[in-house]
């Protein structure tokens, strides 16, 4: 049996999906208690004091990036509520790793240069593009819906943009492969023109 060029990534990438599944169960896990998050919508209005061993020179100052809130009785509406700060992510993560092991996967069965794996980057490509930008999105929405429920003035459902932090990797990423399964569909037509020909 020839040796699998593919392994040691497809190893690497099977243990990264069990890491991710592991982190939805905790993700989603929701210990008795306090609930905490963190968010950036108001932290710019803030100052802190810095915490180091020396002190700011003249004219600097500090501003922290985020906020870290508790909500000491929390309903189950807000219990509900936190599972999303996390889980989601996860989640994705969880659904990439799996989608690129059976890309891996197939593609040592059934050969890099063919329709189905072409196919199959394609898809992988699509849900890097698309679910990984989403799920933060989603994230920093949940993150404000609890802000809301956390403080007592009055906080605009809009503000949640400011939390998002847009994943450019996977914008990136999802575009290029794309790219990778357009050639790749190019090369395979291409091969089965020429064991057409032969």
């Amino acid at each position: 049996m020839a040796r699998n060029p593919l392994q040691p990534f497809t190893s690497l990438v099977r243990f990264l999906w069990s890491v991710a599944a592991v982190g939805v169960l905790l993700g989603t896990w929701q210990k008795f208690g306090d609930v905490c998050f963190s968010s950036a919508v108001i932290a710019g209005s803030f100052s802190a004091e810095y915490q180091g061993g020396g002190t700011l020179r003249a004219g600097a100052s500090t501003h922290p990036a985020e906020l870290r809130y508790c909500l000491a009785e929390p309903s189950s509406g807000d219990r509900v509520l936190s599972a999303f700060d996390r889980a989601p992510s996860w989640f994705a993560y969880a659904a990439l790793f799996f989608l690129l092991m059976r890309l891996l996967e197939r593609a040592f069965e059934e050969g890099i240069h063919t329709a189905a794996t072409s196919d199959r980057l394609r898809r992988l490509g699509w849900f890097t593009l698309l679910a990984l930008p989403l799920v933060t999105l989603v994230e920093a929405l949940v993150r404000t819906l609890l802000l809301r429920r956390a403080v007592t003035f009055d906080v605009p459902l809009g503000e949640f943009l400011f939390d998002w932090s847009v994943p450019w990797w996977a914008v990136v990423t999802g575009v290029g492969l794309l790219s990778l399964a357009k050639i790749m569909r190019t090369s395979a037509d291409m091969r089965a023109d020429l064991e057409g020909t032969v």
